[in-house]
């Protein structure tokens, strides 16, 4: 039994989840909340998968107890949100300051991905 709580991993998964859902019911209204001018690509469907598939791995580890898998995949995920705000920022024009968001998933994401580390 971990002596993590499952809380978090299941709180970012969901999310990430949700993320991916709205991205493939709702395309063309991800680009503005992504940050980026909207055109018609279906990137949108790419990025869908990416968030939805992120969110289900770290679901997984988690309820399949693998600490250290779901620590090092919490990690990786986040550097998604760091090169993501990058992205925002040089490509975002009007919408670049969504970068900050990102930026923010990251420091969260990756601090108790740290957190998660410091413990093993």
């Amino acid at each position: 039994m971990s002596a993590f709580s499952p809380v978090p991993a299941y709180s970012i998964g969901a999310l990430l989840l949700g993320i991916g859902a709205h991205t493939f019911i709702r395309p063309s209204a991800e680009y503005e909340r992504f940050g980026l001018p909207r055109e018609s690509s279906p990137l949108m469907y790419l990025k869908a998968v990416r968030e939805s598939t992120y969110g289900l791995a770290l679901i997984a580890l988690q309820h399949q107890g693998h600490d250290a898998a779901l620590t090092t995949v919490a990690a990786v995920v986040s550097l998604a949100g760091l090169v993501d705000g990058f992205v925002i920022r040089a490509h975002g024009g009007a919408l670049r300051g969504k970068a900050f968001r990102h930026w923010g998933f990251f420091v969260v994401v990756a601090g108790w991905a740290w957190w998660r580390a410091s413990f093993a």
